[in-house]
């Protein structure tokens, strides 16, 4: 059911931005050993968050998925194996950045192994942490631009850039930077709308539970993919 406030769902998580991961866990692979097509996952809380037993969260992969195989960044890795079987992945897990995108490049030394990966398709699929409130536009652009030329040092990688699963502010920013830089653009804020695309009723936390369940992450991978598939 839509909110009157565009951004009342937004409003309404209150998973923390901070202590989603430890630092050292901001960065982690799956077979980046391998010879394929390198694909870097750039997000937040729905693409990784570690246990946190105080809000109920007793798992170590994208919120709110029922298992590990079952939230976006997983189903996408198999997708993407089909096609391309010895594909390497990397997840860059930005929660930090996002709370002080303001002064964001305080936390690029997280993400130094990332940049190390060096890959050939970023999937950018974060902003919901970003604050609302007095939420800079300009600012928010300029620093998602800095971070992703960051993230991409030889400047090889394609990049599918995503909305908020929750509208936000931010979304303009990401709209208008993917058109001015010809990159794909996937629009994901009216599932944040629906009540059957989240953990409803899974999960005491209300915060928790605003996020994507089972359908709600095969629908982001679906949709993701469709962009995705043209560049493996």
């Amino acid at each position: 059911m839509k909110e009157n406030n565009k951004y009342g769902q937004l409003e309404k998580n209150t998973v923390n931005a901070k202590g989603q991961l430890t630092d050292s866990k901001s960065v982690r692979f799956f077979g980046a050993e391998n010879s394929g097509k390198r694909i870097m996952f750039v997000g937040n809380s729905i693409t990784l968050h570690g246990v946190l037993k105080e809000i109920g969260w007793n798992n170590e992969w994208g919120m709110a998925a029922s298992a590990a195989e079952n939230d976006y960044v997983h189903i996408l890795m198999r997708k993407i194996k089909e096609y391309e079987p010895q594909a390497a992945f990397c997840i860059c897990q930005v929660a930090a950045w996002e709370s002080n995108y303001k002064s964001g490049k305080e936390k690029y030394p997280l993400y130094k192994n990332a940049r190390s990966f060096d890959a050939d398709i970023i999937i950018s699929r974060f902003v919901e942490n970003c604050p609302g409130k007095d939420f800079d536009g300009a600012i928010f652009k300029k620093e998602m631009s800095d971070l992703l030329e960051y993230l991409n040092p030889s400047g090889k990688a394609k990049i599918i850039m995503t909305t908020g699963f929750w509208h936000h502010p931010g979304d303009s920013e990401i709209i208008a930077y993917a058109k001015e830089n010809n990159l794909p653009v996937i629009t994901l804020g009216d599932l944040g709308d629906d009540d059957k695309m989240m953990a409803k009723g899974l999960f005491e936390h209300s915060g928790v539970a605003m996020h994507p369940g089972d359908l709600g992450m095969q629908t982001i991978a679906e949709r993701i993919f469709g962009a995705l598939r043209l560049m493996i």
